[in-house]
């Protein structure tokens, strides 16, 4: 016998332990986890498929589901069909890219906090050193401010997303006819964006735009957090106080969604949408910008239809109050850290709700969505929201990690 031989084999042995047995069990796994991520179908016998069933087997479950939010699907598919549907007033996925959900890609490609979603001075655009041979129009002005040609070019599914999709400091906005630039002086990440305009601030009196940032970003509707109790100080001039001339109507009815959205609607008081298709903001313009504001620079449609109700309030600034902090509200939300109760602007708006325990709730609902193919009830299923929601508040708002979460979660089968 060789000794040596016997002593090396030992040594083998204990330094390099078997490698795991990969059943048809363990590539199954690996086959379901990949494809929820990655939003796509694979053969049993792909590749990827066989790498990450080779974690599986030896019970790094998360190391799969790494693998699998590395691949390039999981940004161009997974991710921007999750943003899309939030991009939009008819929430569907069926629309061009655009620049809401190419930052909420590249947010979640930079493992960046995604509080910034609501609160960040940045946009994402396609890297035109990255796009030599692709026909993606760049001007920044017509392609980028006054329509959606850019994000349309870059969504011809033969572009990588995941790798093209550069993060800029700022936002420009069109500030007059003549197609001139300035800086946004009130950013607010995605609420502030080309498409969430379009979808929420054409016509109207800016109200969309507050029920479908808490539609979006806190999972909530309207109606679930109207409250007849609170104050209807900052209820406009355009809503009847005698509607079909019944009060009562208004004080059990009309009033509870109006004192949220009037009081924080004034956010958006310097916001609008347009003919030409580009975001007009009076912080800055000249032109068309100021002809449809007044003096102090509030959009005259923020207190249109004056008539209807001549006491009611008379917006002159962007401020805005917290109606919806007290009782139900206050533990539907989840208030956190300073500026609950009021502010000015878009920017301090968007952080009030992204410092909410129901932003984190949201995301957490949105991601199960989008990896599940089911929805979360967030009522039936209010422990699993907010156990998820916390999870993505520890780890640090990162995006990324909280669709790795969600994918290994036994409710997700």
């Amino acid at each position: 016998m060789n000794w040596r031989l016997s002593i090396a084999a030992v040594l083998l042995t204990v330094q390099c332990p078997a490698i795991a047995q990969v059943s048809d069990q363990h590539r199954q796994e690996a086959k379901r986890l990949l494809e929820r991520l990655v939003g796509a179908k694979l053969p049993l016998d792909h590749a990827l498929v066989a790498q990450a069933a080779a974690l599986v087997a030896t019970g790094d479950r998360a190391g799969a589901a790494k693998l699998a939010t590395s691949q390039p699907n999981f940004y161009n598919l997974t991710v921007k069909q999750m943003a899309l549907r939030m991009s939009n007033r008819e929430e569907t996925l069926r629309v061009p890219l655009n620049d809401f959900a190419a930052s909420f890609i590249g947010v979640t490609r930079d493992e960046t906090d995604a509080r910034e979603l609501l609160t960040g001075n940045f946009h994402y655009k396609g890297n035109p050193n990255l796009l030599t041979g692709f026909n993606v129009r760049q001007n920044i002005a017509d392609d980028l401010l006054a329509s959606n040609t850019h994000y349309s070019d870059l969504d011809n599914g033969t572009i990588d997303l995941s790798t093209v999709l550069m993060r800029v400091a700022g936002q420009p906005l069109l500030i007059d006819d003549n197609k001139n630039i300035a800086d946004n002086l009130d950013p607010a990440g995605v609420l502030t964006s080309r498409a969430f305009m379009a979808a929420h601030a054409v016509d109207g009196t800016n109200r969309r735009l507050v029920e479908f940032t808490f539609r979006e970003f806190a999972c909530v509707s309207i109606d679930q957090w109207a409250d007849t109790a609170a104050s209807d100080l900052r209820i406009g001039r355009d809503i009847d106080r005698f509607p079909g001339g019944d009060h009562f109507k208004f004080q059990t009815s009309c009033k509870g969604c109006h004192t949220g959205m009037d009081g924080f609607r004034g956010a958006f008081a310097k916001w609008d949408f347009r003919n030409n298709n580009a975001i007009l903001s009076t912080m800055k313009g000249t032109g068309r910008a100021q002809a449809n504001a007044s003096a102090a620079g509030v959009m005259n449609k923020m207190n249109k239809n004056n008539t209807v109700y001549p006491g009611g309030y008379v917006m002159t600034d962007d401020s805005w109050v917290n109606n919806a902090s007290r009782g139900t509200n206050a533990l539907l939300f989840g208030w956190n850290g300073a500026g609950i109760d009021g502010g000015m602007g878009v920017q301090s708006f968007g952080r009030l709700v992204a410092n909410s325990k129901r932003f984190s709730q949201c995301m957490a609902v949105r991601v199960f969505e989008a990896v599940c193919k089911k929805p979360l009830d967030p009522e039936k299923q209010k422990g699993l929201m907010m156990e998820l929601g916390s999870t993505f508040e520890r780890n640090g708002y990162k995006l990324k990690g909280l669709f790795e979460t969600v994918v290994l979660r036994s409710e997700c089968h």
